[in-house]
Parts: structure tokens; C-alpha cells; sequence
């Protein structure tokens, strides 16, 4: 990642330590976790939601993502990234919607959800 903190807030978003947000984790193998499952990402979609999470519930725009994934892309392409790393976390539980949209402003963003309890 190229971009070590968010333009708009400052928040951190380079960092190689677990990080936990609700019901996601991120290990310090850098594997994402999802409702205590293993999600299976591209790298290009896994640098994605890392930022996203790191983020910790606020907005990151197209550009901010374009700049944090080191590449030089379109927002369609983003758009796509998202769609699939979307696709990645409803196949591990298909009421998913936590990457939440900021229309009309082309940003993006975590939202946070609670772990699931487990029944005893």
C-alpha cells in the first residue's frame, strides 16, 4: 500500500498488526476472518477490505482506494473489486451487507456489526 493515512480523516490505514471490527478480523498472517470463518480473497480485493476495516467504519472514497491499492485504475474498476470481495463474504453468509455504499460521492465504507452470539 502506498497511502498511510486516510486524506480525509488521518486515520492510519498502513498496518501490519490484528486488527478486529465487530464481527471481522484480520490476523497477523493477514488472514480475514468473517463471522469466525476464513474468507478467500484476490490480493486486489483482500488490500481493499483490509482498508476498509482498518478504516474502522468511515467513508473511503474511490481515489483514497485507488491511492491505498498502489495502482493506477478507474473507479469501475474499483467498483468491481468491491462487487467481488462483496461476493467473496456472502458466499460465507449470504444476508451480508457491511460494505455499505456512500452514494453520489463515490466512497465506501465498513459498517460495523456486532458478532454473532453463539448458542449454548
Amino acid at each position: 500500500m502506498s497511502l498511510s493515512h486516510c486524506p480525509s480523516c488521518g486515520c492510519h490505514l498502513q498496518s501490519f498488526e490484528p486488527v478486529s471490527f465487530g464481527n471481522v478480523h484480520i490476523d497477523d498472517l493477514s488472514d480475514i476472518r468473517f463471522n469466525g470463518r476464513r474468507v478467500e480473497l484476490a490480493r486486489t480485493q483482500h488490500s481493499l477490505v483490509e482498508a476498509l476495516v482498518r478504516a474502522r467504519g468511515r467513508y473511503l472514497t474511490r481515489g483514497s482506494l485507488a491511492d491505498i491499492l498502489g495502482v493506477d485504475i478507474d473507479d469501475q474498476a474499483i467498483c468491481q473489486y468491491v462487487k467481488r470481495a462483496r461476493s467473496a463474504f456472502a458466499a460465507v453468509d449470504k444476508s451480508f451487507d457491511q460494505i455499505e455504499s456512500l452514494r453520489g460521492f463515490g466512497a465506501y465504507r465498513w459498517r460495523y456489526s456486532a458478532e454473532p452470539v453463539a448458542c449454548r
